[in-house]
């Protein structure tokens, strides 16, 4: 069991004191059937056959039981799997569950400040209607050293395409993304060896790099450095981390066909903005 029981409590604490019940639009019963397989599981009423008549019995027909004995004692939430309290966690944020963006958004943030000290984040995976999707995803382990920053994102692209890169730096800048960008680290570059340091920043202080691809992409000495060593994190890790964006079908070296990538030839750095904010799982508002 990766996800303490510390953690967990944390979650369920959070969520049985929220405004908004756990199963949100759902009624219970429907809700916990997303989750568990209800009618395999034995009942503990000799009225019934399984799991799924006791807590309609108890939460609908007579409410006798309060969510927390549900949870965390007929459902032992706190010590059951993983991939079960994840699937708990990804159920209580899907669009069928949750309409409120607000609440999606504090829940959100609740679970993966939670989760991160046990190495997992929950991010956007796929969507319906136009309404994110969340699912788990365990987020590897790396060693910083205390002067080093840890980034969301890093930006590499080449100086001639710097107007749409800085467009889309300004917009991760009013979302609170931590991200590398040049120009606004001007003072933490003075100075340094930057064969070095850059080589620290694309391979290792990021979840993702963005590579904004062009034909001036291809031809400059620093994106080729960047590049390479974006490459030896993605190949040492074995896990998506290039995140490709394209002005145009240049072919650059070690990027393959087959990784998918964004095409923002005719798309708004404002709209890439809000792709990234989804890639690291934030809750997108409207009109933001």
């Amino acid at each position: 069991m990766e996800i303490s029981e510390i953690t967990r409590r944390d979650i369920i604490d959070y969520l049985l004191l929220r405004d908004t019940a756990f199963h949100g639009r759902l009624d219970v019963v429907s809700f916990l059937k997303r989750v568990w397989n209800l009618s395999t599981m034995p009942s503990t009423d000799y009225r019934f056959t399984n799991a799924e008549g006791d807590i309609w019995q108890h939460m609908i027909n007579n409410s006798d039981w309060e969510n927390d004995y549900l949870l965390l004692t007929y459902l032992d939430i706190l010590k059951c799997e993983d991939d079960v309290f994840l699937s708990f966690l990804q159920q209580t944020l899907h669009p069928l569950v949750l309409n409120d963006e607000t609440i999606l958004a504090e829940s959100l943030k609740e679970y993966n400040t939670k989760l991160a000290t046990d190495g997992y984040q929950l991010e956007v995976s796929s969507n319906i209607s136009g309404k994110p999707v969340y699912k788990a995803k365990k987020i590897t382990a790396r060693a910083f050293p205390p002067d080093q920053i840890a980034y969301e994102i890093v930006l590499s692209f080449a100086g001639e395409d710097r107007v749409y890169v800085e467009k889309v730096a300004e917009f991760l800048q009013r979302h609170d993304v931590k991200f590398f960008y040049d120009r606004y680290e001007e003072v933490t570059l003075w100075g340094k060896d930057l064969a070095e340091h850059l080589d620290k920043v694309y391979r290792g202080s990021a979840r993702y790099c963005v590579m904004f691809i062009s034909e001036h992409y291809a031809n400059k000495v620093w994106t080729n450095h960047e590049r390479k060593s974006a490459l030896a994190r993605a190949i040492e890790e074995k896990e998506e981390y290039i995140l490709p964006v394209r002005f145009d079908k240049t072919e650059i070296p070690g990027i393959r066909h087959t990784i998918g990538y964004i095409d923002i030839s005719m798309r708004p750095p404002e709209e890439l903005g809000n792709l990234i904010l989804q890639k690291l799982g934030y809750v997108i508002q409207k009109g933001g």
